[in-house]
């Protein structure tokens, strides 16, 4: 497979608005199909047709695995990959971990941690612990066969050590990728096109730390108003009963805690 000198040329298997929007951005083609990526023989004849374009895809068992959840916990279990076992308590720390593949080699480029208030990136981790993080992840990409593209990769950090709780194509949904810009400035969308182009990237380190919260409508500011508030930076409103959420910075976990509490408080009130 190679790449067209001229114009560059991505597949995408059920697209995500998200990368449609950021392709057309960056100018880049997109070729796209929606199929059951849980059917692999029903994968295989697009992929095919694809490849032979020149395009990058994906082995159609990858696809198929990525998609089952089931699938993805044997491979977790057969293969050792969590040690002491699969069984993870409710007081275990669950993290995202997103990741971006090309031609088989996969980079974790973000860690985020779910917290009581919603999510904070980057988690706030040992440099060994994130190193243990980043190996089992990409242990278990590497024994689904994927090769290019995002994914999105559940953990929970038992005594044990890491343990995978599930794993997806794909980008991480919102606000991650608005977490993990706001933090160091990589855009996730931006990095996911070039790699499904064939093209190396290099992740940013995190200089400061993201947190996001989900508010439930209805909200006693006008997004405008939301948007202008100290310390924000991403603001995507409710829509009817779906609830909107913000995004702060903070140089810490404990002052992003902080400045989450008190915009709930501004934003939906005491009761938020």
């Amino acid at each position: 497979m190679k790449e067209d000198n001229d114009v560059r040329r991505i597949f995408l298997l059920n697209p995500d608005q998200r990368l449609v929007r950021e392709a057309a951005h960056a100018g880049v083609q997109v070729r796209s199909i929606r199929v059951d990526a849980t059917d692999e023989a029903a994968l295989r004849a697009p992929l095919a047709e694809a490849a032979e374009a020149g395009l990058f895809v994906n082995p159609a068992r990858a696809l198929r695995v990525l998609s089952d959840p089931a699938a993805v916990q044997r491979l977790v279990r057969d293969n050792r990959l969590s040690p002491g076992g699969t069984e993870v308590a409710p007081g275990d720390l669950r993290l995202t971990v997103e990741t971006l593949s090309v031609h088989g080699m996969h980079q974790a480029v973000g860690i985020t941690a779910r917290t009581p208030y919603g999510l904070l990136h980057p988690a706030p981790l040992t440099d060994d612990t994130a190193a243990e993080v980043r190996a089992v992840v990409t242990a278990l990409l590497d024994l689904t066969g994927y090769q290019y593209g995002p994914a999105h990769i559940s953990v929970a950090l038992t005594p044990r050590g890491p343990v995978i709780t599930g794993c997806r194509a794909g980008l991480g949904d919102d606000p991650v990728p608005e977490l993990v810009k706001v933090a160091g400035g990589f855009d996730l969308a931006a990095g996911a096109i070039e790699v499904l182009a064939g093209r190396l990237v290099d992740a940013v380190r995190p200089n400061r730390f993201a947190a996001a919260v989900l508010l439930s409508p209805p909200w006693r500011l006008e997004t405008t108003e939301v948007g202008i508030l100290p310390h924000v930076r991403y603001v995507s409103p409710p829509e009817a009963l779906r609830p909107g959420h913000l995004v702060v910075h903070a140089d810490s976990p404990e002052l992003a805690a902080r400045r989450v509490a008190s915009l709930t408080a501004l934003v939906v009130g005491d009761g938020g």
